[in-house]
């Protein structure tokens, strides 16, 4: 059992404690970090669920997960330049839209 997880939600962060309302929400990118008493695990999710259950369970159903520890700060680093550079350099809405998601995904992978 854990003491607390936090999500990164569509409308913020959530906490998460034992005891939590039952609850639903979207995931955005961002990092999950799971709090016990030997300190934190964090994870990078790209998109998903939260189910949050009266009897203080959670399901995390995320696309993807990935522990922070195995993650190249210098990969990151270089997709975000080539997605902002896409962002900027591109000639309709749709290929601005699709590399704007590209930044933002680099940008939440590019947090701590």
């Amino acid at each position: 059992m854990v003491d607390v997880v936090i999500v990164p939600a569509t409308r913020g962060q959530l906490g998460v404690l034992p005891g939590h309302v039952a609850t639903i929400a979207e995931l955005k990118p961002g990092i999950m970090s799971v709090h016990d008493g030997n300190g934190v695990t964090k994870y990078f999710v790209s998109s998903g669920f939260a189910f949050v259950h009266a009897n203080s369970f959670a399901d995390i159903i995320a696309v993807e997960a990935v522990p922070l520890d195995r993650i190249d700060a210098s990969l990151v680093q270089k997709g975000l330049a080539e997605f902002t550079q896409k962002v900027n350099s591109a000639s309709t809405d749709l290929e601005k839209a699709e590399a704007q998601i590209g930044v933002d995904v680099q940008s939440a992978l590019n947090s701590p």
